[in-house]
């Protein structure tokens, strides 16, 4: 298969506000964002400190709802460059300073 694919750089800089999320970067569409939220909210305050137990949990639901290769990474203080397929992107920060990255490749 052959997928257009986007490179994107990033390091995590922490997003204090009084919004539970706060997104850095995305291009999913709308419903995919809105789902791959949920998931992530709730598995992070599922398995608390877990971090590797959510973003595996993340990943497989993602992979049912939206096709397989799906990738997530969960933590604090990482930076990152990733090649993935197009409207497959997030980047965002839970309370503060959990960063997630999300995206399909």
């Amino acid at each position: 298969m052959n997928y257009p694919l986007v490179r994107v750089r990033g390091e995590q800089r922490a997003c204090y506000g009084s919004d539970l999320s706060a997104y850095k970067h995305t291009d999913m569409k709308e419903e995919m964002r809105a789902e791959a939220v949920e998931v992530i909210v709730s598995s992070v305050e599922k398995f608390q400190n877990k971090y590797d137990l959510a973003a595996k949990v993340v990943k497989e639901t993602m992979d049912k709802k939206f096709a397989p290769n799906w990738h997530c990474i969960i933590g604090q203080g990482f930076g990152f460059e990733v090649m993935c397929e197009r409207n497959s992107l997030l980047y965002m920060f839970l309370n503060g300073n959990l960063a997630i990255l999300l995206f399909k490749f």
